[in-house]
């Protein structure tokens, strides 16, 4: 190659490489003229793009030497994304070194023809082919970007290459064997199965009769409780409704604003009155004489009041209040303008009186006024309106003498008693001492003579001594009409002489016309009598009307108001649940505002309160509800304002009792209803669960009122009144699905336990039920354990019913003792022929309903899961298992005889499955596994609870599973065998047999590989060894796992054997591809030459991979790469011809090679399985073989010294002795020897000492020295010093050390070899530590140094130098030591 082809050829790989533009570019000077792609000898232009690329697709040529530039479709759209790229195509010639750690760098002689696709310059040659498998990254990037066909090559390590998508084995794949025995195993598997089908049948009809409307309680059982009203007391309540509405009180507001038209008009559709009788009635009612309408007071509270009191604790006062009734036109009293002092101070003010003033501008006081000031009058005298508004009030104030006008004010004020008060009626609150925000709560009732006119005038005064006005007006009870009054008021004058008087703190004024016929609570700013009286604060005041009848008594009893209340509420709620469109369930039990008002007027006249109304209210709903279903929703929330009211007011013993009756007829009617929720209130229906969920609350609420248990004091406590109605509810509707199934009536076997199976199935629907539905009602509402309760009652009654039915059958007798004799029989006979000769008796089938049984048995005790623990431990169906034991038992001999003959029957109707992404098996291996998986299934649905009891099911399950496992391996094996496999003496060739027995042989034990952890074995284990202690712990774990491994190796030895035959087969061709290898000459390097060989163990490896399970590859491969280190062994220990320099360094390159081609990027065989001990072995010799004498020397020394350090047998005796380093001399003594092998005829040993410095290339200058003769000994004692001139730094070289070699002296004949013992230099005192200065062995510590023999024949350096015939240190050191190991 000339200069410039060379830099050409360099420059051009360069820019290959290091691809550092993406610019078209051409070295060639006729590149533009060769390589024609049309056949007419010239290329189409190539026009620049506007980025640099080109616009034609062209393959530009190249001269031999300058490589090819191929611009093709795949460059402008590569994967880097660049147009124009092109494609730098290596010379011929260039190649890049493959390996790395290649050792030889020389030109490929071996050619190839190029590959489709790729264009040549006239005259040049193809590029020389690259090895098969070893690529450098580069090359194999630049292999994946060339635009050639893809059937060009094999990518390397494609034989390794697996899709993870492959399923391997078609798990579909089967021979229908499992109808031959009438899917025997299938049918217990799919016993799970049917019990869901079961339970879902179940539940839907459960959520099918849901959308029904739920039964009548009639129809369950309930009968209704009707209230019913005779005729005359209709009559008469009827025109008590008429009285009522023709006498309303009280100013219409909101709801209860309406005509007295439309009062009559519902009272008559709701009664039922006809208009004769209507108009009869009403005329009765209107004859009456109206009722008293009576004013009701309560005075709650004031606050921010003025402080009044100078002489007690400063800002207090110590109010009080006094009030009545004004009316409307009384006698105006002479007036009387109040005086001011002459100094012109702050006066007293005697408090006027404040009646209603009809005229425009009176500026009476009204509630919740915004001011309560009055503007003062520009003229000197007061109108007549304004005197009688001052003198209209309930009490006078009195100044102190402390002015000159006093006198004067004092006449004023008597000559104002002289006139009549025309105040009707007094009352006064206590007083509260000290506080300006006092709190009174006091009631008072006070008769109306005229509604429109009359006013509620009150004054709030602060109580100045404890003898005041305030004693007088609280006697003011007897005081009757203006007489009376006219004396009191001459008392408060006397006392007036006396100085006393109380403080005014403000007045309120209500119009009794403005009182709502719903009252009123509200707060009324207080009002002052002048613009100068300084008063501040409000009161609260509760007011509202009722009325009487005159009878002279205001405080007459209302019983009977309160039952004519709960009549009319009842006959209102009759006739709205009777016109309501939808059932009586889902009316609201909202009563029309007409209707609201008649009773709230009823109410107000009869002076009925809040709490008598709560309970009329719930009185007539829930008398309501024991006749009709109604929405508990309403009940519960009466009782919740029942239970508000209850704790401000009171009711007396007749209305407690008439209550208590209510409560107890609504609680029993509720339990009742509980007994029978299944039916009546349905889970999957939406109304009926919300009537249950407020129907419980009602309860709840009613267990924790103080209404029920103060009208109910010895009642039971409600949650156990509702545990005890479950319990009997449960027990009925048990006995009611128990009677359905008739099992008392048939004795026949299968229909009493499909009986059995169909009553379970039953309550675990309702015990889900219970769970889901009913348990958090129950527990969140009234605290009781709904699922607890029903599910300890039910489990009770089950148990007693299903064993009394399977000890009456006897499980046991149902299957015969036929199976016992069968089992006994079939472990004595080998399986082949128990197949042929044994058949199970018709009546020894174990059918399948008992197992049903123990299933649908599983289910109801795994709810037992949602019990507390205490509560788990005694149930009676915790053993339920043991009824089942005998069917268990039977029923594993029965599998074992039908698994071995499964297996048997799907050998015969056996055939191979093949396909593009599944690996070659046959349906016997899958039709074996789904039956052991089919045992492993159905005991996994068993679930047995007792893990001790379940370890000799266990046993019988490993031995059923491994027994027909090992049968089908030798059907298989036997199959395999008989077709001739072993005796093909042919080259190597995949054969489907071999492939399908392999595979199914895998697919088999890879299902026994996890046998254990699938039965759980260790945990079962761990429980047997718990309950027996350590006696005998280990014999039960070794009657487990010896049977499972025994028949895991005895699958793998059968594999195996079959396996060993393929790398057998391929021995041959390795053993030709490796004497290729071995005995190229040097110019070929070494990829190349290797090339055969990975060619043909990659077009063997890649059909295997794909024929093969992973395991079975992984074998193969394993099997392949010993043999193959075993040929490269041969190659390189044989002696056929002389071999070349580069031998050995070649053999160890493809020794590389072959360890990257096995292991294939982590897709081969890992390192540890690589690393064996023959390739450590090969590896080692080749080493040896690349390593010059004096070193190999030199590395038995070491060994030897290493030999020595771990050497502790005296089996040759034991030499002493001592060394030191000091001033460039190192001194040994030899001491003695001990227990020298014998080596004359007489017993002993003429022994001397050798002593040499080793190695020699260390210790040129050196010679070795002799200790004197001992005779006749073999305990020499030598006692001799020897010196060496040598340095510190020889001694501190690699592998110094002392050499001691024992002879044996001989006269006439050779000495005789004794031993030798080595001693490293590092560690002599003066080497290891410079600063130690030694000047003899005085303090030295003696080394006892074993004596060695060398034993090993086969010592690989000394066979490595044993064949360097020509090398005569080499062949020297081998005699030297060959003497000395077979004189040992």
């Amino acid at each position: 190659m000339s200069f410039f082809n060379s830099l050409q050829q360099y420059v051009t790989s360069s820019v290959a490489n290091l691809n550092l533009s993406p610019k078209r570019f051409s070295l060639s000077r006729d590149s533009s003229g060769e390589g024609s792609t049309d056949g007419t000898g010239s290329h189409p232009p190539l026009t620049p793009g506007p980025t640099g690329s080109s616009s034609g697709t062209v393959t530009s040529g190249r001269s031999a030497s300058a490589g090819n530039v191929i611009v093709s479709p795949a460059a402008h759209t590569g994967p880097s994304g660049l147009h124009g790229f092109p494609k730098v195509v290596p010379p011929p010639g260039t190649v890049t070194p493959p390996h790395s750690r290649s050792l030889s760098t020389r030109r490929r002689t071996l050619e190839c023809p190029p590959p489709p696709g790729l264009v040549l310059p006239p005259g040049t040659s193809p590029p020389r082919r690259l090895g098969s498998f070893r690529k450098t990254s580069q090359q194999q990037q630049q292999q994946a970007t060339t635009p050639v066909s893809a059937a060009m090559s094999r990518q390397p390590l494609m034989f390794c290459r697996r899709r993870q998508s492959w399923p391997e084995i078609d798990q579909q794949a089967t021979s229908g064997v499992q109808e031959t025995d009438g899917s025997f195993f299938e049918s217990f598997t799919a016993l799970s199965w049917k019990r869901e089908n079961r339970r879902l049948m179940a539940m839907q009809e459960v959520e099918g009769r849901a959308e029904d409307p739920p039964p009548s309680e009639l129809s369950v059982g309930i009968k209704p409780v009707e209230c019913r009203i005779h005729k005359k007391e209709i009559e008469q309540l009827y025109v008590e409704v008429l009285y009522t509405i023709t006498n309303k009180v009280g100013a219409s507001t909101g709801q209860y604003s309406h005509y007295k038209e439309d009062l009559y008009c519902y009272a008559q559709e709701a009664f039922g009155i006809p208009a004769d009788l209507h108009r009869k009635f009403m005329a009765i009612a209107s004859e009456e004489k109206p009722p008293i309408v009576v004013l009701n007071v309560i005075v709650l509270e004031a606050e921010g009041l003025e402080a009044k009191d100078p002489n007690g604790k400063p800002g207090f006062s110590d109010p009080y209040c006094m009030l009545g009734i004004q009316p409307g036109t009384v006698a105006s009293p002479s007036p009387q303008a109040p005086s001011s002092s002459a100094s012109g101070g702050p006066q007293r003010e005697t408090p006027p009186g404040s009646p209603r003033n009809a005229a425009a501008g009176s500026g009476s006081a009204r509630a919740m006024s915004d001011s309560g000031v009055e503007p003062e009058s520009g003229n000197k005298h007061d109108s007549p309106h304004e005197k009688l508004r001052k003198h209209h009030s309930f009490r006078l104030s009195f100044k102190r003498k402390e002015h000159g006008s006093y006198r004067g004010d004092r006449r004023e004020h008597r000559d104002s008693l002289s006139a009549a008060v025309p105040a009707k009626f007094i009352r006064a609150t206590t007083v509260k001492p000290q506080t300006l925000n006092p709190r009174w709560n006091e009631k008072f009732r006070f008769d109306i003579d005229d509604v429109a006119s009359d006013i509620l005038h009150l004054d709030i005064w602060d109580h100045d001594d404890e003898s005041s006005v305030f004693d007088a007006v609280s006697k003011l009870n007897e005081v009757r009409g203006v007489k009376g009054l006219g004396r009191f008021f001459k008392q408060i004058a006397q006392s007036a002489r006396s100085g006393s008087q109380d403080d005014f703190l403000g007045c309120v004024n209500v119009p009794l016309q403005d009182i709502p016929s719903t009252g009123l609570d509200c707060w009324y700013q207080l009002e002052a009598r002048t613009q100068r009286s300084n008063v501040q604060g409000r009161i609260r005041l509760k007011l509202w009307l009722s009325t009487r009848e005159d009878r002279g008594n205001s405080e007459e009893d209302n019983w009977s108001e309160i039952r004519q209340q709960e009549r009319l509420h009842t006959i209102f709620i009759s006739y709205e649940v009777d016109h309501a469109s939808s059932p009586s369930w889902e009316w609201s039990g909202e009563l029309p505002h007409v209707a609201l008002t008649i009773l709230h007027q009823h109410a107000i006249q009869g002076d009925v309160t809040e709490l008598q109304l709560a309970m009329v209210r719930w009185i007539a709903y829930s008398k309501k509800a024991l006749e009709l279903p109604l929405d508990y929703r309403i009940l519960f929330r009466l009782l919740q304002e029942l239970d508000q009211q209850w704790n401000t007011l009171t009711l007396t013993k007749e209305e407690e009792e008439y209550l208590a009756e209510s409560f107890n007829m609504f609680l029993d009617h509720s339990l009742q209803l509980l007994r029978k929720h299944r039916q009546l209130f349905l889970p999957h229906n939406r109304v009926a669960m919300c009537r249950l969920e407020y129907l419980l609350r009602c309860l709840g609420l009613m267990s924790t009122m103080k209404a029920f248990w103060k009208c109910c004091p010895f009642n039971k406590e409600i949650r156990g009144e509702i545990i005890m109605a479950l319990k009997k509810g449960t027990l009925e509707w048990y006995e009611e699905i128990h009677s359905g199934q008739h099992l008392s009536v048939s004795r026949n076997c299968d229909v009493v336990i499909q009986g059995l199976i169909h009553l379970i199935t039953l309550l675990l629907v309702d015990l889900q039920k219970g769970l889901d539905y009913y348990n958090t009602l129950f527990e969140t509402t009234n605290g009781v354990p709904y699922f607890s309760v029903i599910y300890k009652q039910l489990e009770k009654m089950l148990a007693e019913d299903v064993g009394k039915e399977l000890e009456f059958f006897e499980i046991d007798g149902d299957i015969g003792p036929q199976v016992t004799a069968l089992c006994i029989q079939m472990q004595s006979m080998d399986l082949g022929a128990m197949v042929e000769d044994v058949t199970l008796p018709q009546e020894a089938e174990v059918a399948t309903p008992i197992f049903e049984l123990y299933l649908a048995m599983q289910e109801m005790v795994s709810f037992r899961e949602h019990l507390p623990v205490p509560d788990q431990k005694a149930l009676a169906i915790n053993l339920y298992y043991e009824w089942f034991e005998p069917a268990v038992d039977r029923w594993l001999d029965v599998a074992k005889f039908k698994a071995v003959h499964r297996i048997h029957k799907a050998a015969e109707l056996n055939r191979v499955c093949t396909g593009d992404l599944i690996v070659k098996h046959s349906t016997l291996a899958v039709d074996a596994t789904a039956c052991f998986h089919q045992i492993k299934e159905f005991w996994r649905q068993l679930a047995w609870p007792d893990l001790v009891g379940s370890y000799n099911f266990v046993l019988k399950i490993i031995d059923c599973i491994t027994s027909a496992a090992v049968y089908y391996a030798d059907l298989t094996h036997q199959k395999l065998q008989d077709s001739g496999y072993y005796e093909d003496t042919a080259p190597f060739k995949i054969s489907d047999e071999m492939c399908v027995t392999v595979n199914d042989l895998e697919y088999v034990r890879r299902s026994l590989s996890v046998l254990g952890a699938e039965l759980h074995v260790e945990t079962v284990l761990e429980a047997v060894e718990a309950a027996i202690g350590d006696a005998g712990r280990q014999q039960w774990r070794q009657a487990l796992y010896a049977m499972l491994e025994g028949a895991i190796n005895q699958l793998e030895a059968r594999a195996l054997q079959v396996i060993n035959k393929v790398a057998a087969k391929m021995r041959p061709a390795l053993k030709k591809a490796m004497f290729h290898l071995a005995w190229s000459p040097d110019s070929l390097p070494t990829p190349d030459a290797i090339s055969p060989l990975l060619e043909y163990l990659d077009a063997h490896l890649v059909n295997l991979n794909a024929a093969l399970l992973p395991r079975n590859f992984e074998r193969v491969l394993a099997d392949v790469w010993d043999v193959s280190l075993l040929e490269l062994g041969q190659q390189m220990d044989g002696n056929a011809g002389e071999k070349m320099s580069m031998f050995y360094e070649r053999l160890y390159e493809a020794l590389e090679i072959l360890v990257d081609f096995f292991h294939a990027d982590q897709k081969g065989l890992s390192m540890e399985s690589l690393k064996t001990v023959t390739y450590w072995s090969v590896e080692q010799r080749l080493q040896y073989h690349k390593t010059d004498t004096e070193h190999l020397i030199s590395l038995y020394y070491q060994q030897r010294l290493q030999d020595q350090l771990s050497t502790e047998v005296t089996e040759y005796g034991v030499l002493s002795v001592r060394a030191y380093f000091n001033h460039d001399s190192l001194c040994v003594e030899v001491l003695n020897a001990r227990d020298v092998i014998p080596l004359d005829p007489n017993g002993f040993s003429d022994p001397f000492v050798i002593i040499e410095l080793l190695p020699r290339k260390v210790f040129p200058h050196c010679s070795e020295q002799r200790t004197n003769v001992q005779k006749k000994t073999l305990n020499p004692m030598f006692d001799e010093c020897f010196e060496f001139s040598v340095t510190s730094e020889q001694c501190k070289s690699d592998g110094a050390m002392i050499l001691f070699t024992v002879m044996d002296h001989d006269v006439l004949t050779a000495n005789d070899f004794a031993g030798e013992a080595f001693l490293s230099l590092h560690n002599i005192p003066g080497v290891d530590d410079n600063n130690t200065s030694i000047d003899n062995f005085h303090g030295l510590k003696t080394v006892d140094l074993c004596l060695m023999h060398q034993k090993n024949r086969n010592h690989p350096i000394l066979q490595t130098l044993e064949t360097r015939t020509g090398d005569k240190m080499a062949q020297d050191f081998v005699k030297k030591q060959k003497l000395r190991i077979s004189n040992s």
